[in-house]
């Protein structure tokens, strides 16, 4: 066997063993926030087939100690999307003076969100089902994840924490979903570069654009309606697709503030305050999507350059 697919089979491995960490040892949790990583090495430094034969190593990697049904979330979660971004990635055309240019960071943003709320819509669908429906069945599984965060003393703020986590936990989930893919493959590809294993160049988050941004606006507004004015499932489903499809103008608003800081000397200094804050102060996230949603009507980078 070449040391191609060898590389191949053992980034499925590492994804596999990152995976296995998760659930085995104290504070695990952040392990599968990074399972994607060795894919998305594999398949942005190796190329598509190298990527689709990694995911399918370590979904049968997953399926042998797991069974079928972990494995097909695997799958459908964390395989097949790294595939599609990394084929959309790995994509480029000759310009007229015979430049290859490479598909934009803003489409591959714009695609997984899109995956993103396919998934999504087929999870609700079939929570929908189940004898409390796609809310109730949310909800019950918040008063679960409670009881076991919160300790006895605490039992108190049961109530309070399910009241904030529930009506929005499916969106944030996926949100969260659609951030870590994109830290995983920036993660990827900034050590490939590093070790000059990259397969094509690392775009500038500071010049990325987004596609079809003015339709993606006009579905995340219905969305919003929907969750403010529809009763009962279809105002959770609305409220939840919203804060979804606002991800994509969120990358953009991070795209200004680069743009911002990069005409400052002192630029990667506040870079690292601001993304400080980010992480601080979550409430930001809607301050920085707006900017996004600001920028791509205005042209605020134009202005600014």
């Amino acid at each position: 066997m070449s040391r191609y697919w060898l590389l191949a089979i053992g980034g499925g491995a590492a994804s596999v063993l990152i995976y296995s960490l998760a659930g085995t040892v104290p504070g695990g949790l952040i392990f599968a926030y990074f399972t994607a990583l060795p894919l998305y090495m594999v398949g942005l430094g190796l190329g598509l087939s190298a990527g689709a034969t990694a995911g399918v190593a370590a979904t049968v990697g997953i399926w042998i100690p797991g069974g079928g049904v972990t494995a097909i979330v695997f799958l459908v979660v964390t395989a097949l999307p790294v595939v599609v971004f990394v084929r959309q990635a790995l994509l480029s055309r000759n310009d007229a003076q015979g430049n290859q240019v490479w598909y934009p960071a803003g489409n591959m943003a714009f695609t997984l969100c899109v995956i993103g709320g396919l998934i999504y819509s087929a999870i609700a669908l079939w929570l929908s089902f189940m004898p409390d429906g796609f809310e109730g069945t949310v909800r019950s599984f918040t008063e679960g994840m409670a009881d076991t965060l919160l300790t006895q003393s605490a039992a108190e703020f049961r109530d309070v924490f399910v009241g904030k986590i529930a009506p929005i936990l499916p969106g944030f989930a996926v949100a969260s979903w659609l951030i870590m893919n994109v830290i995983n493959a920036a993660l990827a590809q900034g050590l490939l570069t590093r070790f000059q294993h990259n397969y094509r160049p690392t775009p500038e988050i500071a010049s990325m654009e987004l596609p079809h941004w003015l339709p993606l606006a006009a579905v995340s507004a219905a969305a919003t309606v929907m969750g403010l004015l529809m009763p009962g499932s279809l105002g959770y489903y609305g409220t939840n697709l919203a804060i979804i499809l606002f991800i994509p103008f969120f990358f953009i608003g991070l795209a200004v503030v680069h743009t911002l800081c990069r005409k400052k000397s002192i630029g990667p200094f506040l870079l690292i305050m601001f993304y400080g804050m980010l992480i601080i102060f979550d409430r930001l996230i809607i301050f920085v999507a707006a900017l996004g949603l600001i920028e791509q009507w205005v042209g605020l980078r134009r202005r600014f350059t």
